[in-house]
């Protein structure tokens, strides 16, 4: 399995197109807009103020093992600011309410840096089939983040696949906000403390590529090369079943124990011995006794799990598994190969008998 840079790309230019939309909506009631800021020329609007939420995202941990189920805790940061103020229009001197106004409506405008409801969703750009892990959780809410702040530990449960090739693997994070664009402030003569309000609120989309390796626990890595017997009969005991693994890896493995955990319908009646040492390119053979249940299915591949638990020259109390399979035969078949060997010894030997025996012929 690769990093896929290829379906990464389409993917984030897809979802580029897709996802970053804006879409406005008045609040307090301006009627018919007469352009993409209603209130830029309402009365009472004094000032342009230029700025908005920039989230910024960051995993936690970026680097996860082969076959580990974990979750993946990741932040936001806001970095928004304002970048500038401009003046639409002074307020009169002589006008004690337009002078509240103004200035009220300079407080509120520099909350337009702060992001509301905040979620983020984690994404793989890789189809479904491809992908190194699944993501258990997809979205996140943040809720409201001020300009400076940084949201709590958004956590995503993930299960790393066992099967997953080290390295970098690429995800994006949707992040999806409400955030003030503008704000007018209208004088009322009659009540000049109590000014009436609008707002302007804009939707936003931010899409972030992150890198997350996967790697592997050990340099010790395992293979299974053989299984003897490749079948065995439905409905038979005291089957001795021998699997031997290969080390391919770059690191020894010491201690190592092997315990099968097969599919329902077989089962294991005894472990093999721990393997003091087994070297990169060493092979061992495991022995185990197996039962296979008489209601197994005749012709079926069952699969039978190892996992393995070792220690190799940097680390103790490692794990890892491995698959083997072993074919069910029907009840009694498997000991057919055995009679038909014992007839064919004894014919063998009668024959030999006969020979031997036989008179010689006169000349």
């Amino acid at each position: 399995m690769k990093s896929h840079d290829t379906s990464y790309s389409i993917m984030a230019i897809l979802g580029l197109a897709m996802l970053i939309l804006s879409v406005t909506c008045l609040n307090a009631g301006a009627s018919n807009p007469v352009s993409s800021n209603p209130l830029q020329d309402f009365p009472g609007d004094y000032y342009k103020v230029v700025g908005s939420p920039w989230l910024v995202p960051a995993l936690e941990r970026s680097s996860v093992y082969q076959d580990e189920e974990t979750t993946l805790y990741l932040s936001l940061s806001n970095r928004g600011n304002v970048s500038s103020i401009r003046v639409n229009e002074e307020p009169h001197a002589n006008s004690p309410e337009e002078v509240y106004a103004a200035r009220m409506e300079l407080e509120l405008e520099r909350a337009c840096t702060s992001a509301q409801d905040v979620s983020v969703s984690l994404l793989l750009p890789y189809e479904t089939k491809n992908s190194p892990l699944e993501l258990k959780s997809q979205v996140a809410r943040a809720g409201t983040l001020r300009e400076g702040q940084v949201s709590p530990r958004l956590g995503f449960p993930v299960q790393i696949y066992s099967n997953t090739t080290p390295g970098i693997y690429r995800m994006l994070a949707v992040i999806n906000y409400t955030y003030q664009q503008d704000v007018a402030v209208k004088p009322a003569s009659s009540r000049p403390q109590n000014p009436d309000i609008y707002y302007l609120y804009g939707s936003k989309s931010q899409i972030v590529p992150l890198a997350l390796t996967v790697e592997r626990r050990s340099g010790a890595e395992f293979k299974v090369v053989r299984i003897s017997p490749e079948s065995i009969g439905a409905g038979s005991e005291n089957n001795i079943v021998r699997i031997t693994i290969k080390n391919i890896g770059s690191d020894s493995a010491r201690d190592l124990v092997a315990k099968l955990r097969p599919e329902s319908g077989i089962y294991v009646s005894s472990d093999e011995s721990p393997i003091p040492l087994l070297a990169p390119g060493g092979e061992e053979e495991l022995v185990y006794r197996v039962e296979v249940s008489k209601d197994a299915i005749p012709g079926k591949r069952y699969q039978i799990r190892l996992n393995l638990e070792f220690s190799d020259s940097l680390r103790e109390d490692l794990t890892d598994s491995e698959n083997a399979y072993i074919e069910v035969e029907p009840a009694g078949l498997s000991a057919w190969p055995v009679l038909a060997g014992l007839a064919l010894a004894a014919a063998a030997a009668i024959l030999i008998m006969r020979r031997r025996f036989m008179p010689a012929s006169a000349d």
